[in-house]
């Protein structure tokens, strides 16, 4: 089983490895909202950056495809993870490291930073003693001199601590060294610094383990730090002001998490920490029995200027307890608190999922409770196409629910084709978002053909439903909404032309596919015979236009690699008139973030075709359907023409009747022959919009 958790804010948690389905390791993933992150940049449509850490467990940091930060623990760890995100830190500890973090620096924990290195990792160590053992486990040392050393954390040195950590504590292992160190110097600030002493005590009244997070409330550019405890105690140095100190207590039977909202300090002092007073604990009912549920809650502050905010939470999974401090108002900023939970049935493959998030703005209840029914809950459908018999691979299929304070998602490894029913609903403004990877090998987080959906606004009572992976893969528009405000796919504003066209999509409009591999697409813009730009990777950039009425031509090329399958080639040519332009949009759907920007009517060519999960068509005469859509324009498709060949014969005329607007009607000969298919259109609208796209290897014929 894979299990994802994506929270808002600067998301902190805490989250245990769930029982795996077979050999299957458990994965954990905590997020910033993405709905307030801005557009994304040209990058973000690229593979997200992956981290190994010192104890083997790898980082997954997120781009804006795909908005959560995933940790997949080390084969045979059974870690849970204390994960805090600020800004560009992403600090993730293990628990099978906690009891050595007097001696290992957070900057070994912290995946956002040590993305920024060179890899593998560079570390400095102080050895105990000029007796300790030259070795150090995770690392491999590459000089010392008496008791300082250096090294190198590698993907064998790391895997080597993940297997010694199943036997051993991480205490006894780091016997030998005083610290290991990722950290590069740091600087040190001007004002004047008061020392904090943090003290924890856990639900048994006894000194408690825990991560601790101090947040500056009046402004927090001032200070946002966090803090490991250390057999009940630890400390931190920061200025004058009002904070909040929360911090997750660890205990043999759960986590809980106090939180002190309103903190002065204005001198050196101790602030306490105590679990007892963590009073309340989610509840969830559901209308139809579950196996193991995931639960999340979540606390974000704001500061009083507005500049900064923070957020904690604690997510678990099955029976595993969970507890925070209610907080009923605070005098600086504001506070909201959130429940969001995913549950499935009891099933290697469960035919059905819950996704529940409730939302509590100004205060932490006293009382957290989720109980909805039938009736308040939209039915989705889902169909995942794919053959895992013919990959050797199952399919990672995802579930997440987001609220503006925080959300959970949740993924199965599950084999394919496959259907499921996601059942969502909770407080207004609850967003749904799925996400799909048709074969994926958990051992080393890759996979191929991954998709993703444009969030969409929970409607209670309502029912949909989606297709995925759906072929022929083809190059994708995504379409603005009121919950993903972003991504104008093509726009032009003040003679610039922005582009945003991810490939590798299958054909629901609310899917978009990420570029895993960069090399495999190309594209090129000119106009007037001259070049305006090209490149390799997503077309994802902003272009400035030439004098003159001369249309703009767009060449793309994709070439997908599917595991078990044939490849395909998809080249797509759009040629766009200056006057062809659609409707005006504002805010983040133009490449400013402000606009006023007009939509570039291209025309995208959407199929429906019945290609077999084994990538395959039956001999004889197919029936389709394509969609062929202008680019949020009104502009009509005045010319159509469809043609296929098998191998390198003729072109063979597809019939086409519309059969509403934009959608028309297909009938195709499959050859008997056998062979590969290559599917080519033709097509133009009324603003004189044109594309010709051609697919190789869109099918084969069935045997």
């Amino acid at each position: 089983m894979t299990v994802l958790a994506a929270l808002g804010g600067l998301a902190v948690a805490t989250v245990g490895s769930p029982a795996a389905v077979g050999a299957q390791p458990s994965t954990v993933a905590v997020s910033a909202d993405a709905r307030a992150a801005g557009p994304p940049s040209a990058a973000a449509l690229v593979a997200p950056t992956r981290v190994r850490l010192i104890t083997g467990d790898l980082v997954v940091l997120p781009s804006a495809s795909h908005p959560t930060t995933t940790v997949v623990p080390a084969p045979g760890s059974t870690s849970s993870f204390a994960i805090a995100r600020s800004g560009a830190h992403v600090y993730v500890v293990p628990s099978a490291a906690r009891t050595a973090l007097d001696r290992l620096d957070l900057s070994l924990f912290d995946a956002g930073e040590l993305a920024t290195r060179t890899r593998p990792t560079r570390v400095s160590i102080t050895y105990a003693t000029t007796a300790s053992p030259r070795a150090v486990p995770g690392v491999e040392v590459t000089s010392r001199s008496g008791r300082a050393g250096t090294g190198l954390v590698t993907a064998a040195s790391s895997a080597a601590l993940a297997k010694a950590l199943q036997t051993r504590s991480a205490a006894e292992l780091f016997a030998g060294v005083s610290s290991v160190t990722a950290a590069s110097p740091t600087v040190r600030p001007t004002f004047a610094m008061h020392t904090v002493k943090l003290k924890v005590i856990g639900k048994d009244g006894r000194p408690g383990d825990g991560f601790v997070i101090v947040a500056n409330v009046d402004d927090m550019r001032r200070a946002v730090t966090a803090s490991d405890t250390w057999h009940g105690a630890g400390r931190v140095s920061i200025p004058t002001g009002n904070y909040q100190v929360a911090g997750f207590v660890f205990d043999d039977d759960g986590v809980s998490l106090p939180i002190l909202p309103e903190v002065v300090v204005n001198g050196p002092r101790t602030v306490t920490l105590d679990a007892r007073t963590a009073t309340t604990t989610p509840v969830v009912r559901i209308p139809q029995p579950t196996g193991e549920m995931f639960t999340s809650v979540d606390v974000t502050r704001v500061d009083a200027k507005g500049n900064g905010s923070v957020g904690v939470g604690i997510f678990s999974f099955g029976g595993e307890p969970s507890s925070l401090s209610p907080v009923d108002a605070v005098r600086h900023g504001t506070i909201s608190s959130s429940l969001t939970s995913i549950a499935s049935e009891d099933s290697p493959n469960p035919a059905y999922t819950y996704a529940l998030a409730y939302e509590y703005p100004g205060l932490v209840p006293r009382v957290m409770r989720a109980a909805p029914r039938a009736s308040d809950l939209e039915r989705v459908s889902m169909r995942y196409h794919g053959s895992t018999r013919v990959s050797g691979q199952k399919g990672m299929v995802e579930t997440s629910v987001l609220l503006d304070s925080g959300g959970i998602g949740v993924g199965f490894l599950r084999s394919v084709p496959t259907r499921m029913t996601v059942w969502a609903g909770g407080s207004a403004g609850a967003i749904l978002q799925n996400a799909y990877t048709a074969t994926y090998d958990w051992e080393t987080d890759t996979g191929s053909e991954y998709l993703t959906s444009s969030g969409e606004q929970v409607t209670p009572g309502s029912s949909r439903s989606e297709e995925w992976n759906q072929r022929p893969s083809r190059p994708s528009f995504v379409t603005p909404t009121a919950s993903d405000p972003w991504w104008c796919s093509a726009c032009v504003q003040d003679g610039t032309l922005a582009l945003a066209i991810p490939s590798f999509s299958d054909n629901d409009p609310r899917h978009y596919g990420l570029v895993d591999d960069p090399t495999r697409v190309a594209w090129s813009l000119s106009s007037a015979g001259r070049s305006i730009g090209s490149g390799d990777g997503p077309l994802f950039d902003v272009f400035d236009l030439p004098r003159g009425t001369a249309p703009v031509v767009i060449d793309h090329r994709e070439h997908m690699r599917r595991a078990g399958f044939a490849d395909s080639t998809t080249s797509t040519t759009w040629t766009m008139p200056r006057t062809a332009l659609g409707a005006s949009l504002t805010g983040w759907s133009c490449y400013d973030g402000v606009g006023p920007c007009r939509a570039a009517g291209l025309l995208e060519p959407r199929y429906d075709l019945p290609i077999s999960d084994a990538g395959t068509m039956k001999a004889g005469t197919a029936s389709g359907r394509l969609f062929l859509t202008p680019y949020l324009s009104a502009s009509t498709v005045t010319s159509l023409a469809v043609d296929v060949r098998y191998g390198s014969g003729p072109w063979l005329s597809v019939s086409t009747a519309p059969t509403g607007p934009n959608v028309w009607k297909l009938r195709m000969p499959v050859s008997t022959r056998g062979g590969s298919a290559t599917l080519r259109l033709r097509a133009s609208d009324s603003a004189g919009s044109a594309v010709t796209q051609t697919i190789d290897g869109a099918w084969s014929v069935a045997p």
